[in-house]
């Protein structure tokens, strides 16, 4: 077993007792000096206490698990809002807000741009300035939240 799925395997059940997806697991560094980034976030979001408390109950398990050495950073954050939406529950999370989406149809590149009305397995569907537009979400290269300034 490789050392990220071993991570996750262990940091797992600690997100979902706190109602947490993994969006994200990053293992940079070196074998001796490896930094564990892990991106969470749920429905509601994720606050920075919440970040904090993550880090200390993961931090306590992977030196309880003792397969890592003590030269390792870990940082748990958010996955930032520039990030694409990829997981049904962050369409869910975002509806009513402007999304940015790139697709792809019949080998040409499209964009729109919109309110995301709704969602379910097979397409999203958006509310742009030219009328109501149904994505097939297998299309969708990236969808991402407009952030407004």
């Amino acid at each position: 077993m490789d050392v990220k799925t071993k991570i996750e395997e262990l940091i797992s059940p600690i997100l979902k007792k706190r109602n947490l997806h993994l969006v994200e697991l990053k293992i940079l560094g070196s074998y001796r000096n490896p930094v564990i980034e892990v991106f969470a976030d749920s429905e509601k979001g994720i606050s920075l206490g919440e970040c904090e408390t993550v880090t200390r109950l993961i931090r306590d398990e992977l030196d309880m698990d003792g397969f890592l050495n003590n030269n390792y950073r870990l940082s748990v954050s958010s996955p930032g809002l520039d990030r694409p939406l990829t997981q049904d529950w962050e369409f869910q999370k975002n509806i009513g807000q402007t999304l940015k989406v790139k697709y792809k149809l019949a080998d040409a590149n499209h964009q729109d741009e919109g309110t995301l009305l709704r969602w379910d397995k097979e397409s999203i569907e958006l509310e742009t300035g030219n009328g109501t537009v149904s994505i097939p979400r297998e299309t969708i290269v990236t969808a991402k939240i407009k952030l407004k300034w």
